[in-house]
């Protein structure tokens, strides 16, 4: 299959200074490469980690002017040499990982988002705010068709990096699992974690993110303010947490109230130190791990558990033309669940 797109040229909203609005162009259509599809996009989801390249927080490893977005849905319009699996009409998803070597010992053992080559969409390649984006065929996500586009598009990124993080903590059926943070991740954490029949606690210093979390299954809606430690241990401590909340603050209360042999999961990036005493680590035996984006398998069993029921998302469409107000609500912590773009308009 080649590309059978006649247009040349295609809008698209660029990164061209740090902090500085994004500015719509008219750039070139991309051409897939060999092992590569085109994809037509009709909607990208808003991920705070193309905020934090945006305000300047991570360096872009090019020069600008760049195309953010990793949490792309599309339609495949054309493909290079050699793509055999995907076909054109196929709805796609774009994520994170645009690609990795595939032969070190972490892409040969499961374990592909920390190949030390990594490639990320929006970052090494232009990404999803545009019309038209290129990605390898053997990074495709194929989209369930009962699933919106728009609730399936924030699974591509906050979805597995959420789902990936609680497979992580390998929770058995009745453990307490404490998810501290309640937006966008945390709320996909608290769902997958209840799936696994753990009980599930969430802590927030927003009210109407506790509500939404109640909303959404958590047995225990704890306002951050409110001596979360004490509340916790009242209810027995917890086996597992999960830092979805980017303040240092979050992990001194995940140490505090964690049982003997918990297992810590991080995810969010607090700019402040960590600091631990030895011995309440090694006394009580817990586990500390990070974890970062989800592999293409977990991408297609978090797909599946969408299909199913098991895991929804809240979202809010925002047409292309506003993409700058999104980035400014994102920036304020003006966001109810995620912020979806759509490129139709």
């Amino acid at each position: 299959m080649q590309s059978p797109v006649t247009v040349k040229s295609m809008k698209a909203a660029q990164m061209t200074a740090i902090g500085s609005p994004l500015e719509f162009a008219d750039v070139e259509v991309p051409i897939p490469g060999p092992g590569e599809v085109l994809v037509k996009m009709d909607v990208c989801g808003l991920c705070h980690t193309d905020l934090h390249y945006w305000k300047g927080d991570h360096p872009l490893p090019r020069n600008l002017p760049v195309t953010l977005g990793h949490e792309g849905i599309g339609t495949v319009v054309g493909a290079g040499d050699g793509v055999t699996r995907v076909h054109a009409g196929d709805t796609v998803g774009l994520g994170f990982v645009y690609g990795t070597c595939g032969f070190c010992r972490e892409c040969l053992t499961g374990y592909e988002t920390h190949c030390e080559s990594i490639q990320s969409t929006g970052v090494h390649i232009d990404g999803c705010l545009a019309e038209y984006a290129v990605l390898r065929e053997d990074w495709t996500t194929p989209i369930p068709k009962e699933l919106n586009i728009a609730d399936a598009a924030p699974l591509l990124c906050a979805g597995v990096a959420a789902y990936s993080a609680v497979r992580k903590a390998c929770l058995e059926p009745g453990e307490l699992a404490v998810v501290f943070g309640a937006g966008g991740l945390g709320t996909y954490a608290l769902q997958i974690a209840k799936s696994y029949g753990a009980r599930v606690c969430v802590v927030d210093v927003a009210e109407e993110k506790l509500a939404l979390a109640r909303e959404l299954g958590a047995d225990h809606a704890i306002d951050a303010r409110d001596e979360p430690v004490a509340q916790i241990s009242e209810l027995g401590g917890a086996d597992a947490a999960f830092n979805f909340a980017p303040v240092a603050a979050s992990w001194r209360q995940m140490v505090d109230s964690a049982r003997a042999r918990a297992r810590l999961v991080l995810i969010s990036l607090p700019n402040d130190q960590l600091c631990f005493e030895a011995g309440e680590i090694i006394d009580r035996g817990l586990r500390i791990m990070g974890s970062a984006d989800g592999t293409r398998q977990e991408l297609r069993q978090l797909m599946q558990l969408a299909r199913t029921g098991q895991v929804r998302s809240v979202v809010e469409t925002v047409p292309f033309s506003d993409v700058n107000s999104a980035f400014d609500r994102l920036n304020n912590a003006q966001v109810k669940g995620r912020l979806v773009i759509d490129m139709r308009s």
